[in-house]
């Protein structure tokens, strides 16, 4: 670089730098409806689920840092599988049993929490109740088991790929420093897309369980 170039440079860096000092008008990001409930548009397990799938790929053939990518690519992974274990848990309260659907009064809301761990073993005593010819599909509900119980092992609270600490203060010296945790991002993309295939087999079964009942039922009461 000669120097009239590197005097150009320097003098953007300079411009961009005091340019957050200049005041701006606001530009306003969310439009809520003037009345009445609202809702987001999205399809919230699939923009998850894709939108980890697109940076894990990326940081595996190298083409994203995982030092800056891979954290917000765990992150998405697990609410993912979070979110993919809480809908397939209320289609299953949708049905009293295997050939009967609940009554929307009836149909217990999946409580707001993040242990993924208890939900998994929730949606697993549930289905043994409610639909246990599941078991005998030969779905592979063990991998689940097993990617719930990886996730489990690192982060039972729920905050680890969300924040560096738990609470965020001062490190004491006299504190020990901590190891780094590894990461096989190529693993986690296999596990993330398999249990992406098996989730999804199993809440599409639950929901099609629910319109057979739902068809069912109104055939008996035509007569």
């Amino acid at each position: 670089m000669n120097p009239e170039e590197l005097e150009r440079e320097a003098a953007q860096i300079l411009a961009e730098y005091n340019e957050r000092y200049r005041a701006r008008p606001y530009r306003k990001a969310f439009f809520r409806p003037p009345v009445g409930q609202w809702k987001v548009d999205a399809s919230y397990v699939d923009s998850f689920f894709e939108s980890a799938k697109f940076l894990l790929e990326r940081i595996v053939e190298g083409t994203l840092l995982e030092s800056m990518y891979g954290v917000p690519a765990v992150y998405l992974c697990r609410h993912y599988l979070e979110l993919e274990i809480k809908y397939a848990l209320f289609h299953s309260r949708r049905l009293k049993h295997e050939h009967k659907n609940a009554g929307d009064r009836e149909i217990e809301a999946v409580e707001t929490i993040h242990t993924l761990h208890e939900l998994w073993d929730t949606l697993i005593e549930e289905l043994k109740a409610r639909v246990p010819s599941i078991f005998d599909t030969g779905l592979d509900l063990k991998f689940v088991s097993a990617f719930v119980a990886d996730f489990h092992g690192v982060d039972k609270e729920g905050w680890r790929f969300r924040y560096p600490r738990k609470r965020i203060a001062a490190v004491l010296r006299t504190e020990p420093p901590a190891d780094i945790l590894g990461i096989d991002f190529a693993s986690l993309l296999f596990d993330l897309k398999r249990t992406r295939d098996i989730l999804d087999t199993l809440d599409g079964r639950l929901v099609d369980q629910h319109g057979e009942n739902d068809e069912w039922e109104s055939e008996l009461e035509s007569f």
